[in-house]
């Protein structure tokens, strides 16, 4: 299927008893495996960690990114650099009073830099570093908090931000990310989005029988671009 998005689950949300298959669905029909790294401290949750994506690395042949949720994630880029996250994508509040030596140590450490931007969170803050980055993740939720409805005011962002690409001439990715559904997948498009993360309720709720949810998301995807 020719989407017109890119797609990265989150692996983290498989089914612990049917986590093989699943896997290897994902790995063979995604174009990222979105790793939701949470400390329950940056977040009130918490989520999956580096060995993880030390035990998927030589399993999986999609890029692993590792979207880091946490308080301090200049303390953990060698890790997750070490179990194979290809990106690495820290938020912009954790890392604003040194961004440049965050960024440039993921690049050293041989990985694609990202940022995440929670929703209350202006482009401005980016603004000096954005030449640096290989993709932005816009946060069209609150991150890490589960249940919440899509907040429509981020997707001026998007537009501003593909703009900005436009203007200067950059290529970085831009990743949607949060309450993904069938109703945002082209107004996220439209927008300027390129990837889309997706959860439970884009694609583990739609059936009981994995494949079957994955056929279901397939066709609503195609469905809204139609």
């Amino acid at each position: 299927m020719n989407r017109k998005l890119m797609i990265a689950p989150s692996v983290g949300c498989c089914d612990l008893f049917h986590m093989e298959e699943q896997i290897k669905l994902i790995d063979e029909k995604s174009d990222f495996l979105h790793m939701d790294i949470k400390d329950g401290v940056y977040v009130p949750s918490f989520g999956i960690g580096p060995d993880f994506l030390d035990y998927l690395k030589d399993k999986v042949t999609k890029p692993m990114d590792a979207h880091l949720m946490i308080e301090h994630p200049q303390q953990y880029l060698e890790t997750f650099a070490k179990a194979g996250a290809a990106y690495i994508t820290p938020h912009t509040d954790c890392i604003e009073r040194d961004a440049f030596v965050t960024i440039n140590k993921i690049k050293a450490l041989g990985c694609k830099a990202g940022i995440a931007l929670n929703p209350s969170v202006p482009l401005e803050t980016i603004e000096y570093y954005l030449p640096l980055l290989d993709k932005v993740t816009i946060m069209i939720v609150d991150a890490g908090i589960s249940g919440q409805k899509v907040i429509t005011q981020t997707f001026d962002k998007i537009r501003k931000l593909k703009k900005i690409r436009e203007e200067k001439g950059l290529d970085f990715l831009i990743e949607a990310d949060g309450s993904m559904n069938k109703d945002v997948y082209r107004p996220l498009y439209e927008a300027g989005a390129d990837m889309v993360v997706l959860g439970p309720p884009a694609l583990w709720n739609k059936a009981e029988d994995f494949q079957e949810a994955w056929n279901i998301m397939e066709q609503e995807m195609e469905e809204v671009f139609q």
